[in-house]
């Protein structure tokens, strides 16, 4: 019966946003269904959120009736579009070659093997292992508990302020301001199951980590890879160890912004080849889902304008407009209030003075841990050797990576000493990264052998 329930809630979850997609994402795609489902399911996260918000705000109890009732009316919603509000047209893609020889073959049902047995041994961790995660139990977790029980969403005050209101009607924790996408996921969860589960809760972390895996699929096939060379980068991405430390330790919503860049970065990267305008729609909207998941996403998102800013002008009158918002942007913060808070953060909270023993934390972060190591060395592999086929391309889709990394590190090293926050940049953004220096390497690999791998 649990089982029964746990694929109710799930299609609850994915309904909405793949019946959308299905209107928005033309036919005739290599892998057009994986690509449908995998944005389904990071879409569907943020928009069980935004359903379960507006039930809250119309005082409405959580029940499976209500928010099914929700979902159902926004699926038909989608359904009812007019026909012609899809471009039928086939977009002109680069198709890699259809048929595969045995030993292709071979290579993809190892990789699907391989897959298969990670996801069985992640989903036991999950299924089986209690909140551990530090964050899911100081932060995620907890809020998730108090709005099943609640069955609604409930005010969270910073301490001070539940110590002047003595707790009455409000609660707090250490990040009050914190988006509440992830902890309304765990709380639907509970809410279809009919209880809380230490365990089943995080369900929601599996299901995004296969939805990883379907996008980066989908958009390495669109982007002309063969099924061999698409499945092989894919099994690459869902094995970093960074990515399975937060399946296996669910409750961090990190998971959950890297995969709204992941997506973001993916279909802005075949937008520019194509310029096909439903890519840069599903781009731009799963770039602000980040938003949605942590007060962060906010800088992730606008870390995309520059590359769509270079594209769209050249990367003459590109540089030169970036530059300029660089200035302004610049005299805005010389100018504004210390006290003035922007996604979450002030100048004065994060007390920015240079820290001379941040240099070393930063030094591990980028070039000793070996997950970012091989990472870092591919993913610069790849850029280099496609600037040679694309150079307007490298320097569009780059320019994102190397800013926000530049600001990154630069902060750190003004910012804080222990390392900690260094580590927040990799594994938000490692699948993003790698899907941009993959796609550039399948952009090599096909103008250098045409059938690829």
């Amino acid at each position: 019966m649990m089982t029964v329930q746990l694929l109710l809630a799930l299609l609850i979850v994915v309904a909405p946003a793949w019946v959308w997609l299905q209107r928005l994402v033309p036919a005739g795609l290599p892998a057009r269904g994986i690509l449908v489902s995998g944005y389904s399911v990071i879409l569907g996260a943020v928009v069980i959120g935004l359903i379960m918000r507006c039930l809250s705000g119309l005082s409405v109890p959580f029940s499976v009736f209500s928010v099914g009732a929700a979902s159902l009316c926004l699926s038909a919603a989608g359904a009812l579009l007019p026909a012609g509000w899809r471009n039928e047209n086939r977009c002109p893609f680069p198709q890699a070659e259809s048929g595969l020889s045995n030993l292709q073959r071979l290579f993809v049902v190892l990789c699907l093997l391989l897959l298969a047995a990670r996801l069985m041994s992640l989903g036991l961790e999950v299924a089986t292992r209690p909140v551990t995660s530090w964050d899911a139990k100081q932060h995620w977790t907890k809020q998730a508990r108090v709005f099943y029980e609640h069955l609604r969403v409930v005010p969270y005050v910073s301490l001070q302020d539940w110590l002047d209101l003595g707790g009455r009607g409000v609660y707090t924790n250490m990040h009050p301001g914190y988006p509440i996408t992830a902890p309304l996921l765990q709380a639907w969860i509970a809410v279809a199951i009919g209880a809380w589960h230490e365990s089943l809760v995080n369900l929601p972390w599996l299901a995004v980590w296969v939805a990883m895996g379907m996008v980066f699929y989908s958009q390495a096939r669109i982007a002309g890879g063969s099924i061999g060379l698409a499945i092989g980068a894919t099994y690459m991405v869902l094995s970093m160890p960074y990515m399975n430390i937060h399946v296996a330790l669910a409750g961090y919503a990190d998971l959950f912004m890297a995969a709204s860049y992941l997506g973001a970065v993916a279909s802005l990267y075949n937008w520019s080849r194509t310029r096909a305008s439903w890519l840069l729609y599903l781009g731009l909207i799963t770039g602000a889902s980040c938003m949605l998941f942590k007060n962060e996403g906010f800088y992730w998102f606008m870390s995309l304008i520059p590359g769509i800013l270079l594209v769209l002008l050249g990367v003459r009158r590109g540089l030169l407009v970036l530059a300029s918002m660089l200035l302004l942007l610049l005299l805005f913060v010389a100018l504004m209030p210390v006290e003035t808070v922007v996604a979450g953060h002030s100048l004065a909270g994060l007390d920015i003075r240079y820290r001379p023993e941040s240099w070393f934390p930063l030094y591990l972060s980028f070039f000793c841990t070996r997950q970012q190591a091989f990472s870092g060395v591919s993913g610069l592999a790849g850029y280099g050797s496609s600037a040679v086929v694309c150079p307007r391309g490298i320097a569009a889709c780059c320019c994102g990576d190397v800013s926000l990394a530049a600001v990154s590190g630069t902060l750190s090293v003004y910012q804080q000493c222990d390392g900690c926050r260094i580590f927040y940049l990799p594994e938000q953004s490692w699948p993003a990264y790698n899907a941009g220096s993959g796609f550039f390497g399948i952009c090599c690999t096909d103008a250098a052998t045409p059938t690829g791998f």
